[in-house]
């Protein structure tokens, strides 16, 4: 029997097929890239096979089917179909509407992820797929096929009853509902336990091994996640005129927004994103607040100065002038939307941080990529095969337990996570069963300590 086994890559999934001799007899996947036109203003996602063909079908439904979708739901069926493309690739079907029963059946099976063995080959996989992706990529499928090829009646429609649910009508009849899920999905459970946080001891870690085997870029970004509270997203899209000095010396102000040229992947939360250029001009984009033009984190002078060492080190004249793709990519595909009076060499504002291999402003999915060969190296659980977890929102949750346990009130920790509710900071306290151990600790000398006192009284 054979095996089929993955292989990551920056651009996506390699699998590797191999027979019962352990000899390599095909190998197969699709390769992803997301492309934002400057002209028409609008994300494109593009599928082809590893020799570079495209995927016709699928580029039609992710950039006109479904076209005019939130640019998450768009993102999740870029994902799903690469998966779904390289299963036909695998099982030599070219068109999605040859499916049967049975190919739906391996179809799961090879999109679960794991280790498991099926009646022709097994899959060695190192990605493992939740019940909830599992049957998001299956939602997917679904309306891939009912939109593209008018497809309704196959074994993934089906459906089963699960419950009843009763309530009121028009006039106060009685109202029944019949409740029902796809035979195809899984059960989802409520998940109790949370994400876990990147601890001091991980974090320390971490800086080591970015001393020895990465450099400032890494370390910036870590750091503005980890020590200031940002999300990735923030990150990425700060660009040159938003760092500014703060009227308290010794301090800088990080200011937070969104811009036209931002792609989805650089967008902030708690801003007002804007639909034209015109609106940089209007009074909401200027003033700062939630749900407003923009948000100010404070940062010390010296995490300040560390930016503009990553700034000058990346835009070095002699290290350009090596590489004229990389000189002439910053110039084109680097350049942000000016929105402030801030003084700038050349009048030129850029996206600070950049891919190292095309010098056009890094993406989420690069960054992943990154920092997960970070995690690995410093010996940090990733969830292996996971793609639900959000590693760089961890730094985030470390930012605000660590102001917890500092005895950060709730209020306060509003303010520093920059939510427009207290309440919404409640997901941001993610104790582990040491946090809890610690607590207890803490608590037991504490009543030793009054019992102790009232005892010699």
């Amino acid at each position: 029997m054979g095996v089929i086994k993955d292989r990551q890559t920056s651009l996506g999934t390699v699998y590797e097929r191999y027979d019962s001799n352990n000899e390599l007899i095909q190998k197969f996947g699709m390769i992803g890239f997301i492309k934002l036109s400057t002209v028409r203003r609008k994300t494109y996602f593009i599928i082809t096979d590893l020799k570079g063909n495209l995927i016709e079908d699928a580029n039609i439904y992710l950039n006109e089917k479904i076209g005019d979708d939130k640019y998450k739901k768009r993102e999740t069926a870029f994902s799903a179909l690469k998966v779904f493309y390289s299963f036909l690739e695998l099982v030599h079907i070219d068109n999605p509407q040859n499916l049967t029963s049975g190919d739906i059946r391996d179809l799961r099976l090879f999109l679960e992820g794991g280790k498991k063995e099926g009646s022709v080959w097994s899959v060695d996989l190192r990605v493992r797929r939740d019940n909830q992706t599992y049957n998001n990529y299956l939602n997917v499928y679904r309306n891939f096929l009912e939109k593209m090829y008018g497809i309704t009646d196959s074994f993934l429609f089906e459906t089963i009853k699960i419950g009843t649910t009763i309530g009121n009508g028009f006039f106060a009849h009685a109202h029944k509902g019949t409740q029902e899920r796809y035979k195809a999905n899984k059960k989802v459970f409520k998940q109790q336990s949370v994400p876990k946080y990147i601890k001091p001891y991980q974090y320390e870690r971490i800086m080591d091994v970015i001393e020895r085997s990465y450099g400032i870029r890494e370390k910036v970004i870590i750091d503005l996640m980890y020590n200031y509270g940002l999300r990735i997203g923030e990150v990425l899209g700060l660009t040159f005129e938003d760092i500014v000095p703060s009227y308290k010396e010794g301090y800088y102000n990080l200011i937070i927004r969104d811009r036209m040229s931002d792609k989805p992947t650089q967008r902030a939360k708690g801003v007002i994103t804007p639909t034209s250029k015109d609106e940089y001009n209007d009074a909401w984009y200027r003033e700062q607040g939630n749900h407003l033009g923009y948000q100010t984190v404070l940062i010390e002078e010296e995490m300040a100065e560390l930016i503009q060492e990553y700034i000058d080190e990346s835009r070095d004249d002699i290290l350009l002038s090596k590489s004229p793709i990389k000189r002439e990519n910053l110039k084109n595909n680097a350049v942000a939307d000016r929105v402030s009076t801030t003084h700038l060499v050349n009048n030129e504002n850029q996206y600070i941080f950049l891919n190292h291999q095309h010098y056009t402003p890094i993406t989420q999915a690069g960054w992943g990529y990154v920092l997960r060969g970070i995690f690995k190296e410093a010996g940090i659980h990733v969830d292996k095969g996971s793609k639900s977890t959000n590693l760089s929102h961890r730094f985030r949750h470390a930012f605000a337990m660590k102001r917890v346990k500092s005895g950060m009130q709730i209020l306060e920790l509003q303010k520093e996570l920059r939510h427009a509710s207290p309440k919404s900071c409640e997901a941001y306290y993610n104790p582990d069963d040491e946090d809890k151990v610690e607590l207890l600790r803490k608590n037991n000398e504490r009543y030793k300590e009054t019992y102790d006192k009232d005892k010699n009284k």
